[in-house]
């Protein structure tokens, strides 16, 4: 039991590096708007389906507020922390255990074992997508005002969105990696 306690504290501690990395390094800035768009997102879901509670709540919280830190946007960190950690419970509760998730990265076992199908994964990262836009709307309507957090919607809408293809583009991978390593 403590040597699975241990893999997950330490798988948590990488997925928040990795979600860090992808919020902080790894983004396309947006010219129009002055914002940019990242990979954090797709890392929170990743994370989600591999980790149970409350770690992939931590590794979201912890990856996503530390990037706000460093990159100048303190004011937003704890706000961040919480929107972020909200995703990831969104995602491990219903990402956890996904059969689509495992049927894609070939790691089909026992049957009978696993719930949801590619639908309960497009509805997960949704309903965690739609956190995130609820969330820093109502977080700006307090720092700034009603019209500026309007005006940050359709950014955000964008994030959420690549928040998912990247998700779906690299949990394949992912879980066979991390299907070897369980081995």
């Amino acid at each position: 039991m403590k040597n699975n306690r241990t893999r997950r504290t330490v798988l948590t501690a990488l997925f928040a590096a990795l979600i860090f990395l992808g919020i902080f390094i790894i983004k396309i800035p947006i010219a129009a708007t002055g914002g940019y768009i990242h990979f954090g997102d797709g890392f929170i879901y990743i994370a989600s389906s591999i980790l149970p509670l409350p770690f992939a709540a931590a590794a979201a919280a912890v990856g996503g507020a530390l990037a706000d830190m460093l990159a100048g946007y303190i004011a937003y960190a704890p706000w961040t922390a919480v929107i972020k950690a909200l995703m990831g419970i969104v995602g491990a509760l219903m990402l956890g255990n996904n059969r689509f998730l495992r049927r894609i990265s070939g790691v089909e076992t026992e049957s009978g074992a696993h719930s949801g199908g590619a639908g309960m994964a497009v509805l997960a990262t949704v309903i965690a997508g739609i956190i995130n836009i609820a969330g820093y709307f109502v977080v700006e309507c307090f720092m700034y005002s009603v019209p500026a957090a309007f005006a940050g919607v359709p950014m955000n809408c964008l994030q959420s969105a690549f928040g998912v293809v990247i998700f779906f583009i690299l949990a394949p991978a992912f879980s066979r990696a991390l299907h070897v390593l369980r081995q």
